[in-house]
């Protein structure tokens, strides 16, 4: 489906009926990359997975917005309000966690809950030591991108990102959809790059101040350009930190199942339901007994 708002049209999954909950993509990826995990939460809840502005491989109308955390947050908050659903729970990813944040701080009102899974802006960190870390973190795992960006080569800079992101390799290594949807949204990597306000400076005492529940997680595999922010933001007294051992970055795409086993493993869902049926299919299952349950690029529900 398509979402109609004041601030654009964006293409949308909505299934299902219940407590609504709102699920935000990363970079070079869309609505679809979340195709393994809504069947399943939509049995009981209603799942809402928009595609962000410019991401997608269909063309966006040109407009004066700039691309960065706060235009999506926007938008964000715009199809919330034309699908009259909030507050929603919000689960962001990457880029999303980002944005998923941004939007929790600018509207509270539309946020009941956040899972942040691996956030990556340098604002999230307090003190100068970790800042450098951090900073110098980017510029390692990130260079192979630049460098690639400079060629202008949308293609060469999305393999190098994917490398980049979670080793070398990862790129060819990727299930065919998961990598057909990755190269559909490889345009958006150069502007990503470009962008001197793509992250909108959400911090620690931000997050301090916030009165809804905050969950930020991080994989024991990742990065220090992902870990050092998660960290960081975990400190914040309100704010519940978690870090799983054997996740990477790509975790939630790549292992969809472990991922949703441990979203009810918080016990967030069955507070946030309005009418949850009693014991879910992955309730109290082990997230390595769950592998089975569909991946992007296997057989999966049409929509």
């Amino acid at each position: 489906m398509v979402v109609h708002t004041h601030t654009g049209m964006f293409p949308c999954l909505d299934l299902g009926e219940g407590a609504p909950i709102l699920f935000v993509h990363g970079a070079a990826c869309d609505h679809r990359i979340w195709t393994p995990h809504v069947p399943h939460l939509a049995q009981h809840y209603r799942c809402i997975a928009p595609t962000l502005r410019w991401f997608g491989p269909t063309d966006w109308p040109a407009n004066s917005a700039e691309f960065g955390e706060a235009t999506h947050a926007e938008d964000l908050a715009a199809i919330i309000e034309s699908l009259e659903c909030g507050p929603v729970f919000i689960i962001g990813w990457s880029y999303g966690a980002n944005v998923a944040l941004r939007l929790t701080v600018d509207r509270p009102d539309l946020v009941s809950r956040v899972v942040a899974y691996e956030p990556s802006s340098t604002s999230l960190v307090s003190d100068s030591s970790s800042i450098e870390a951090h900073q110098t973190s980017m510029r390692e795992t990130f260079s192979p991108v630049t460098a690639a960006a400079s060629s202008g080569n949308g293609f060469g800079v999305l393999s190098a990102f994917i490398d980049a992101v979670s080793g070398p390799g990862t790129f060819k290594k990727l299930p065919p959809e998961l990598r057909r949807i990755c190269v559909e949204n490889a345009h958006t990597l150069i502007p990503l790059l470009n962008s001197k306000h793509r992250f909108a400076s959400v911090t620690v005492q931000d997050l301090a101040n916030l009165s809804v529940p905050v969950h930020v997680a991080w994989g024991g595999k990742s990065g220090k350009v992902w870990t050092i922010p998660s960290e960081s933001a975990a400190s914040v007294t309100n704010i519940s930190g978690h870090r799983i051992p054997y996740a990477d970055h790509i975790w939630p795409a790549r292992e969809p199942g472990a991922f949703l086993s441990w979203l009810e493993s918080l016990g967030e869902l069955g507070t946030t339901a309005k009418q949850v049926r009693p014991a879910t299919r992955f309730a109290n299952a082990s997230t390595r007994n769950l592998r089975e349950l569909p991946r992007i690029g296997e057989k999966q529900a049409q929509f």
